[in-house]
């Protein structure tokens, strides 16, 4: 409730509201009740439209919030089954996972290796071990291993206090694009106050009345500020947000509509971006005196207990059998920094402690043969996933202590990883669309050049490694950074540093991720992108969630984005249209002396053709541009663009009123009739117009759009002029289209210098 009474606040108290109530009260004052009452009823019915608009807005962002909320794991029986975190309840019993937040205090039951990363809590990123019978806390993040765990505290209740209410509560926020026509508007709404002064100055020392003085600024108010401009930015955002998760993108910002049109630079995990989320064992090959089975049986083991649940690990225990009779005790759980994980357990009434992991990392505790790593290197080369499994004679030193150890490499597990369907068409159209793709992988070097060329993303060959990244100094750290494409073997802190020094490059930077080891990079990117399937804490922090866990969707988010972005520059260049011609009607006809041709009324009679109908045409009828339209060009491409064509607008009407003025100055009610059917004329040519100007493509949908405009327009005009109290009502004589004949061949000529105009700016964009 308290967040429908700020919606109706925010729209009754807004300045220009307030400011136009105020007018009215002075029409009523001076006995001009019919147009106090009319501007009063137009912005009461604008007021709760924009009321209603917002709510539905606000719902409409509510359900893409449900849909990308946070779920928690919980046993129910002998099942796993997710729930929401408002529907945990005291005494449930959670499985965590790698990847996974934490949704509320509890207390560990079993744990396989568990860390957890409690900055969110304490400040200090190193990850802390967690055991049975020790507390783990809402809102901090399971980095390594697995467990079980009871809850003792939910919502509000819980060490991190507000988080379920934090979750429930709407709070709508400007996207940076809405932010600046905010600004405008304010600026607008001074500019106004300073045109009020203006015509009271000018008006006064003219001698004109007070009524008309009074008029002059109501129509001046209501012509100037653009607050219906937000408001269409709002619902074009919000419902083009529907329309994104209805392609499986699920914006969780409208920010990130804007974002995906300024992208320069995307960055993008391997594993489950590039390729595919599903991992299949290819082959386990034994070295030495080890055995095929025995290897098997050591790399299940390892891999079920150790492996945090990853999509590796599951690969492993899939294609291997898990024996029986072994008995863990201890456990050195999987996580993105390690690149390793261990186990040390009784198999066969015999003790063992074995290692699985990167063959980089692994080598660094036990000296792998040069025969081996070529084989290893071979496989990479083909885009194979490589771990290798080493057996430890060492069994008393804690396996998280271990740093160098005595055994042998018993042997490889080869992993395959298929390529995304449809990824080559991504890749294309990204860097078509000017896009320069780095790859940031925590796998082996030569199995993401692969994958890399595989699937088109140029120079693959330039690639570096974490470890030497982690050798150079500051400066040349940001030049591997530029030259180099390919980042294999980077740790998670790695990939936030790289976003970060493209961003301070000033290119607007995308990462595109699914696992824990992504959610600093994600989190740090002007635009993060996270797999509905990944993993949640990469979730809660990006931009965008691709619904259907493929890479291959964010083209089609691309698109549709682009369109709202193109609907809104459309919009905004009516608005800015009718604000400019009418302050330039508005100079003109002081210079000459002349009283400003409008009453309130007719504004609003054509708001409706300028602005209010186009509006709805292109929330209904989204265009499609040619280019990628660039939210940084808003103003460029907006208002420097129409400037010039709304000036001349603004002189044609300046001329026919005048014109028409002094032919027919016994005929003052039609001379206003006609200067107001001219300026509909240019705002319906506008609509028209504009399109063209900002180089939309004229498909079967936008004709269809045009034409329902067109029947809308000829509707509301005929109803206007042929029943009587309604013309009557708007102050209007019965049209008279001969008396514009003076000034025809003006109208004719600025619509022909318009259109040249429009066409030069056209050529512009196609050109980018």
């Amino acid at each position: 409730m308290r967040d429908y009474l700020a919606i109706v606040k925010r729209n009754i108290l807004s300045p220009i509201v307030i400011g136009i109530f105020l007018l009215a009260g002075a029409l009523i004052y001076v006995g001009e009740h019919r147009d106090a009452w009319f501007i009063s009823i137009v912005i009461i019915i604008n007021s709760c439209i924009g009321i209603i608009q917002e709510i539905r807005a606000k719902r409409a962002l509510k359900k893409l919030e449900l849909m990308s909320a946070p779920r928690a794991k919980v046993v129910r029986g002998s099942e796993t089954v997710e729930i929401a975190y408002e529907d945990l309840r005291i005494g449930d019993e959670m499985v965590l996972h790698a990847g996974d937040e934490v949704p509320a205090d509890a207390t560990v039951t079993t744990s396989r290796g568990l860390e957890v990363n409690e900055s969110m809590l304490t400040g200090e990123s190193i990850a802390v071990a967690k055991a049975a019978k020790q507390p783990v806390y809402a809102a901090t993040s399971v980095v390594a291993g697995s467990a079980r765990a009871v809850v003792t505290a939910i919502g509000e209740d819980t060490k991190a206090g507000t988080i379920s209410k934090v979750l429930k509560r709407y709070k709508p926020e400007l996207t940076p694009l809405q932010k600046q026509i905010q600004r405008a508007i304010s600026w607008l709404t001074f500019g106004a106050i300073g045109l009020a002064v203006l015509i009271f100055v000018v008006y006064f020392f003219s001698g004109e009345e007070p009524v008309q003085i009074l008029k002059t600024i109501t129509v001046a108010a209501v012509t100037v500020v653009p607050e219906g401009l937000l408001l269409a930015s709002s619902l074009l955002l919000a419902f083009g947000s529907l329309k994104l998760a209805q392609a499986k993108v699920l914006p969780q910002k409208l920010s990130a509509i804007e974002a995906m049109a300024l992208l320069n630079v995307l960055c993008v995990d391997k594993t489950g971006t590039l390729t595919s989320d599903e991992i299949t064992l290819s082959k386990i090959v034994p070295f030495g005196d080890t055995t095929k089975t025995e290897l098997s049986k050591l790399a299940a083991i390892v891999a079920k207990e150790a492996s945090g649940g990853n999509a590796t690990g599951e690969a492993v225990v899939q294609g291997t059998k898990l024996p029986g009779n072994y008995e863990v005790q201890e456990v050195l759980a999987f996580s993105s920094a390690r690149k390793i994980s261990a186990a040390r357990f009784q198999l066969d009434g015999k003790k063992q402690t074995a290692l699985l992991g990167a063959p980089e990392f692994v080598s660094k505790i036990i000296p792998v043969d040069k025969a081996i790593l070529d084989q290893v290197e071979a496989w990479t080369n083909k885009g194979q996933r490589v771990l290798l499994l080493a057996r430890i004679t060492d069994h008393k030193t804690p396996l998280k202590a271990m740093k160098q150890a005595k055994g042998n490499i018993a042997g490889a597990i080869v992993l395959d990883n298929p390529l995304r369907e449809g990824v080559k068409e991504t890749v294309d159209f990204l860097q078509r669309q000017g896009v320069s793709m780095r790859v940031i992988s925590g796998d082996n070097p030569g199995t993401v050049r692969y994958v890399a060329s595989e699937v088109g993303i140029k120079r693959p060959s330039l690639s570096i490694t974490g470890p030497e990244l982690a050798q150079l100094d500051n400066a040349a750290f940001k030049a591997a950074a530029d030259k180099y494409t390919i980042f294999a073997r980077v740790l998670p802190e790695q990939k936030e540093k790289l976003i970060r020094h493209f961003k301070k490059q000033h290119f607007f930077t995308g990462m595109v991720g699914d696992g824990v080891n992504d959610a600093l990079a994600l989190k740090k990117a002007d635009l993060g992108v996270a797999m509905y399937a990944g993993a949640a804490a990469s979730r809660r922090v990006a931009d965008i969630i691709l619904l259907n866990n493929s890479f291959t969707s964010l083209p089609l988010g691309m698109k549709l984005g682009n369109r709202i972005m193109q609907a809104i520059e459309v919009i905004a260049s009516l608005f800015f249209h009718k604000i400019i011609y009418g302050v330039v009607l508005l100079f003109s006809t002081m210079l000459l002396g002349m009283t400003y041709p409008y009453a309130p009324r007719h504004i609003t009679f054509m708001n409706m053709f300028l602005v209010t109908m186009p509006t709805l045409m292109w929330t209904l009828f989204p265009p499609l541009p040619r280019h990628r339209v660039n939210p940084k060009r808003f103003w460029r491409d907006t208002l420097g663009s129409i400037a010039p064509i709304a000036v001349i607008t603004g002189l044609a009407v300046t001329f026919t009123y005048w014109i028409m003025s002094l032919v027919y100055a016994d005929r003052p009610m039609a001379v206003a009739t006609m200067t107001v059917l001219t300026a509909t004329f240019f705002g319906v040519y506008m609509v028209f117009l504009v399109p063209n100007m900002l180089g939309v493509t004229v498909n079967r949908r936008a004709k269809y759009a045009r034409r329902l405009y067109l029947i809308a327009v000829a509707l509301v005009a005929s109803t206007s002029f042929s029943i009587g109290f309604l013309r009557d009502f708007f102050d209007f004589s019965a049209p008279t289209i001969w008396i514009l004949w003076p000034a025809i061949t003006v109208i004719a000529l600025a619509a022909a210098v318009q259109w040249q105009i429009a066409k030069t700016a056209a050529k512009r964009y196609l050109e980018k």
